[in-house]
């Protein structure tokens, strides 16, 4: 089995409808049910240092879409890196400079098709002087909207 995929022609997907009878508003629903279906890996670290800060063993047939980082002190020297692994290799990274402003917000956009059994961590690569409270979170979802 392997993720499944929402078209954005309802009747491409086989539900048999048109826009007149409703296909659209069909459609949002579904999208909005598919978005509610995902899971998250995420972590918080008090101090930034390297480290593996989450993993999780996937259950089912899914897809990493999303890397999302927070930092609430950027720190003095060096740049604070995240990667999210798939099976131990990098599949997506967001790197925040000390010389960016404390809060800073960063997101990156993935497609990695995961199966049961494939372990997601979150890693810190690269740690900054004087980092502090990072929040990381990888996002998974079962069900692709297009």
């Amino acid at each position: 089995m392997s993720v499944t995929t929402l078209k954005k022609l309802v009747g491409e997907a086989g539900a048999g409808l048109d826009e007149s009878n409703g296909s659209n508003r069909l459609y949002d629903v579904l999208k909005a049910f598919a978005e509610a279906l995902s899971e998250m890996v995420s972590a918080h670290q008090a101090t930034i240092a390297t480290a593996t800060i989450a993993s999780v063993v996937v259950d089912k047939p899914t897809r990493l879409d999303s890397l999302r980082t927070a930092i609430g002190t950027t720190g003095t020297a060096d740049s604070t890196t995240v990667q999210v692994h798939k099976n131990g290799v990098s599949q997506g990274e967001l790197t925040t400079a000390n010389t960016e402003a404390d809060g800073t917000e960063k997101s990156a956009t993935l497609a990695v098709d995961l199966v049961a059994g494939d372990l997601v961590e979150l890693v810190v690569s690269a740690a900054p002087t004087g980092g502090a409270a990072l929040a990381a979170t990888a996002r998974m979802r079962p069900v692709v909207v297009e």
